[in-house]
């Protein structure tokens, strides 16, 4: 069985991958963090023997491959409004964390997309690694003040961009949603900054002929060039360019040697998949500037054909079959919440 770790609602990067299991009947179930927390499933943990039980159900066996996909990004709970409220969520959270933390454990041996021990990678970390892997990245700091800000300037021929440390949802308010872009700090915007601030990332701002989106998937690479053919602005963030009518997005082919070299480094993070963003200088050289192992691949997948939610659902149904039980009781596709799951199996 394919398990599916994602929203309660609806994501892009998941949603579609789903109908493609679907239509190919694949053995599937998606789970959210909801699921684990409603009153109108059955679940439980045999915590000394490390079995998973669902309506009564041992699927602990059942499960041969994973797909986490932004499992833990929302916790949605229904508490009284009292004056202990933040409190209780806060607990409550700690509650589901350990409980994630030991299934994890449980299902360590399983095949997962991506593995947990890249999943927990961040920017900073990536950043240190790719440099160890002689992976060109952009110089960086962070920091939270502006003296050291104007001496990381002073070693830069470029501007500075700043951008999340982390990845940055959304802010939404009521009608209206806003979120964190990446920014450009100019050298004459720096006596602006105050003396200090929150930690800070700075990076130096690349001066590149083009941005290149590049979606890995266990070993291939589908690669998507950014070509802007009249600047409108002086924007970094190529998101807040994205209905432009002077953006183009290209199919294009990274040379071998890059590949082969991204490829190890994936590996050697224990990364199976992830969504990275190049810069190709004009120098001709590729600046990898981060990755992300659960980033989207939609919209530059549909822009150049690449078919990647097709492409993932057919390596989850690949490695599903691989190892599939004999004594699987899964014939179907079935969801958590629903009847599918009963103790006759039919």
């Amino acid at each position: 069985m394919i398990l599916v770790l994602s929203f309660d609602y609806y994501e892009q990067g998941t949603d579609p991958v789903i109908d493609w299991l679907l239509y190919y009947n694949a053995d599937f179930v998606k789970v959210t963090i909801q699921d684990l927390l409603q009153t109108q499933t059955r679940f439980k943990i045999d915590v000394n023997k490390g079995r998973i039980y669902v309506e009564e159900r041992d699927v602990t066996d059942e499960i041969n491959v994973i797909w986490y996909r932004r499992f833990e990004e929302k916790l949605i709970v229904n508490l009284p409004k009292t004056k202990h409220i933040e409190q209780a969520l806060f607990e409550l959270k700690n509650e589901v964390d350990v409980t994630i933390s030991y299934l994890k454990k449980i299902l360590a041996l399983k095949k997962w997309m991506p593995h947990n021990d890249g999943l927990r990678l961040e920017k900073p970390e990536i950043t240190f690694l790719a440099e160890q892997f002689n992976l060109q990245t952009p110089k960086s700091i962070i920091t939270n003040n502006k003296a050291d800000v104007v001496d990381f300037q002073n070693t830069v021929a470029s501007d500075l961009i700043t951008k999340p440390i982390r990845h940055s949802s959304y802010f939404i308010d009521a009608d209206y949603t806003y979120c964190i872009y990446t920014q450009k700090l100019k050298k004459g915007d720096l006596k602006m900054l105050p003396e200090r601030f929150v930690l800070t990332l700075f990076q130096e701002c690349i001066d590149a002929e083009f941005e290149i989106r590049v979606f890995y998937l266990d070993g291939s690479f589908y690669a998507t060039a950014i070509i802007i053919t009249e600047q409108e602005n002086d924007v970094v963030d190529v998101k807040l360019n994205y209905e432009s009518e002077n953006i183009n997005w290209i199919p294009y082919k990274l040379p071998e040697e890059y590949e082969t070299l991204l490829d190890a480094f994936m590996r050697s993070i224990n990364l199976n998949t992830g969504s990275l963003d190049i810069m190709k200088t004009k120098r001709g050289e590729y600046i990898m500037l981060e990755i992300n192992p659960v980033g989207q691949y939609s919209a530059p997948g549909y822009r150049c054909n690449y078919n990647l939610e097709e492409k993932i659902a057919k390596w989850l149904i690949k490695h599903n079959i691989k190892d599939e039980k004999k004594n699987s009781i899964y014939g179907r596709r079935v969801s958590l919440s629903s009847v599918d799951i009963s103790k006759n199996g039919s």
